[in-house]
């Protein structure tokens, strides 16, 4: 219905548009932003809250709402103006609960709208906690990575808990919410009582922090007062060398990254796993890696360690041989030699954090037909099919199914029928170590019949790969009118090219060669081209007798057919544009080759590698060359790719072998 709806209206703009030119949509009128609103205090009688001055507002507006047990809410404040960014409130009840809006006012003048309301929920703390409140009173100046605070109770007897925390964790948080966040941190021992002044070491410079205090009881693991806190402060600028840590590329097992320091000074910089240092501060990691430093400094010496891990000036790091898949923080630190001859910081810890990639794992299969009377156990009048699986080398495991073609039909998603195929991992087959090679043996059909091949592969991490879906029919040939060709046709781009070619004599190119038939290929590729792939010695007419699909899935976008130019290259080979000059490429054959034929074809592949347009040629050797005849303008200096001797022009036939099972 919405589908519909929508068409109609698209049809209704359409019908009308142009009857009245004075019909213009009334612009966005852009809004000042938004406060960001925090719980300054909270107790049984009162609360407050605070926000930072925004930019270009020319006030603020707020509206206090309580809520009842059953949800009912009614009016604590009206609508209200001011120009101050905090709150309080002394006429409020225990335990309820408050709803504070705030927004802030354009001038009238400035061509601004008000911002929308923020909100934050307040609940009073119920009566029975103890009227503990605490004073704050913070050194000055601040450090850039320290504060001094002094802590006055009104209650010298009571215990209580302090903490110093970034302003921006209380942000959008209640007392309660606060005193849940901080209990991770509460041990009986960090407990205190009476006046007290403490030092809170290893913030973050240019940093807006505030002191938290409020009693608590570690045998019921509760507060037993109302939080107060003090005002904001900020630490200072740290004059000490920083470090810029950016991630520069994550691959299935390596890292790699830049550093650039501001100053001239040495430094560390490796790779720790997120899971290894989950929970720890930044102190804690930079402790625990200069701990190992100092352990290698003992049994190596300081001068070997510096040399091989201290940095300076600006670097490229790279970590290698780690866990696919994995969270890693790249962590950098300055560095220098204690009068001890121990390693010590002389910077804070700087870290980026990123994954290494999992390789994908994807299983493709190949099949032979036979009749089936040639097998130990004859089955006459029926087909029987070979199955050569081929795990790629991200998969560890696979699992594979054959279905009768319905299956399409049973409205399954490719997600149901992974989690069909893995479901047992006792069936699953290991790529690596499988006794039969990934040969699974013989299916019988009969002829004719259509049937689908399934497999998925899991990596290293347990990750399924894509379904791989092919639908085959059983004929004598193996193909059965395109027998690989998948279920669904192949995505295609709209990237296309065309190519020229002549036939020269080899000797033009390199004295060498002189009378050796030489295949020169111009490609021409369109805007949208950014690589092309072409194959030569094809049967004549290949792309109609087994269609694009075929080919696409069967060479072209095999990426182990690859042409390396190595002796080991399988006889049917692709070939990118990687291969030519100036989008020339050429091949030298022996002389066998003249008076024969083939086609060369071609696919275009687009920047998101989609394969576009196919094209094709056929190519006539002539009997004989004429060795003047060079008609093209051909860059000699890598043109020639190989040389090759062609001795049987087809396509060949991707298939296993037939060596496991006798054969009558």
């Amino acid at each position: 219905m919405k589908k519909f709806g929508l068409f109609i209206s698209i049809a209704l703009l359409t019908a009308f548009v142009g009857c009245d030119s004075d019909d213009v949509e009334d612009p966005v009128v852009p809004a000042v932003s938004k406060p960001v609103v925090a719980v300054s205090e909270n107790t049984p009688t009162s609360f407050g809250v605070e926000w930072d001055a925004v930019d270009e507002a020319a006030g603020y507006q707020y509206v206090v709402t309580e809520s009842d047990a059953a949800g009912n809410t009614s009016e604590f404040c009206p609508e209200t103006q001011t120009d101050k960014t905090s709150l309080r409130f002394d006429d409020a009840a225990a335990g309820a609960k408050y709803t504070v809006k705030v927004k802030a006012l354009a001038a009238a003048d400035s061509q601004l709208a008000d911002s929308e309301y923020a909100e934050i929920f307040v609940e009073t703390p119920a009566k029975g906690l103890s009227s503990q409140t605490f004073a704050f009173t913070v050194d000055d100046p601040v450090g850039y990575d320290s504060a001094t605070v002094k802590v006055e109770p009104s209650i010298a007897d009571e215990t209580y808990f302090f903490a110093v925390v970034k302003s921006s964790l209380l942000l959008d948080k209640n007392s309660n919410a606060i005193i849940e966040m901080l209990k991770k941190d509460i041990e009986p021992e960090s407990l205190v009582k009476g006046e007290q002044t403490i030092e809170t070491k290893w913030l973050d410079p240019e940093t807006a922090y505030v002191a938290v205090a409020f009693g608590y009881d570690a045998d019921r693991g509760a507060s037993t007062s109302v939080l107060s806190r003090s005002e904001k402060f900020s630490t200072a600028v740290d004059p000490r060398m920083s470090i810029d840590v950016s991630v520069m590329n994550a691959g299935d097992e390596a890292i790699s990254a830049k550093c650039v320091p501001s100053g001239s000074g040495s430094y560390f910089v490796t790779a720790v796993k997120s899971a290894d240092v989950a929970g720890m501060s930044d102190r804690e990691i930079l402790d625990a890696q200069l701990a190992a430093l100092n352990a290698e400094i003992d049994k190596s010496g300081w001068d070997a360690v510096a040399a091989a891990q201290f940095r300076s000036g600006t670097s490229n790091y790279n970590a290698s041989g780690l866990s696919i898949g994995t969270e890693y923080s790249v962590v950098a630190f300055g560095v220098q030699k204690s009068a001890a001859g121990k390693a010590e910081e002389t910077t804070r810890l700087f870290k980026a954090n990123t994954k290494t990639t999992a390789p994908e794992a994807v299983v493709g299969f190949s099949l032979n037909v036979i009749d089936g009377s040639q097998l130990v156990d004859p089955q006459v009048g029926k087909a029987a099919v070979g199955f050569q699986f081929e795990p790629n080398a991200a998969t560890k495991t696979y699992a594979y199914g054959v279905f009768y073609e319905t299956v399409l039909e049973g409205g399954y998603s490719d997600s149901d029928l992974i989690a069909m195929m893995t479901g047992d991992p006792a069936s699953m087959i290991d790529a690596a170590t499988d006794s039969e090679d990934n040969f699974r043996g013989y299916y019988v059909f009969e002829w004719g019949e259509r049937v689908v091949v399934m497999t998925v592969g899991l990596n290293a991490l347990g990750q399924p790969g894509p379904l791989q879906k092919k639908l085959i029919e059983i004929t004598e040939d193996g193909q059965g009118g395109g027998g690989n060709e998948p279920t669904e046709p192949i995505e295609r781009g709209d990237a296309s090219l065309t190519f020229e070619h002549q036939i020269v004599d080899g000797g033009s190119l390199d004295p060498q060669y002189s009378g050796y038939p030489t295949l020169v290929l111009q490609f021409k590729p369109d805007a949208k081209c950014v690589d092309y792939r072409w194959a030569e010695g094809l049967v004549v007419n290949v792309v109609e007798q087994f269609g694009e699909d075929m080919l696409l899935s069967t060479l072209f976008l095999d990426e182990s057919l690859k042409n390396t130019g190595s002796a080991s290259d399988p006889g049917l080979t692709w070939n990118d544009r990687s291969m030519t000059s100036n989008d020339v490429g050429g091949t030298i054959y022996f002389p066998s080759v003249l008076g024969e034929s083939f086609d060369v074809v071609a696919v275009a592949f687009d920047a998101d590698k989609l394969p576009g347009k196919m094209v094709s040629a056929t190519v006539t050797f002539p009997s004989s060359l004429d060795p003047a005849s060079v008609a093209m303008k051909i860059p000699t200096s890598s043109v020639v790719r190989s040389y090759k001797q062609i001795t049987a022009l087809q396509l060949m036939n991707r298939t296993s072998h037939l060596t496991r099972y006798d054969l009558k």
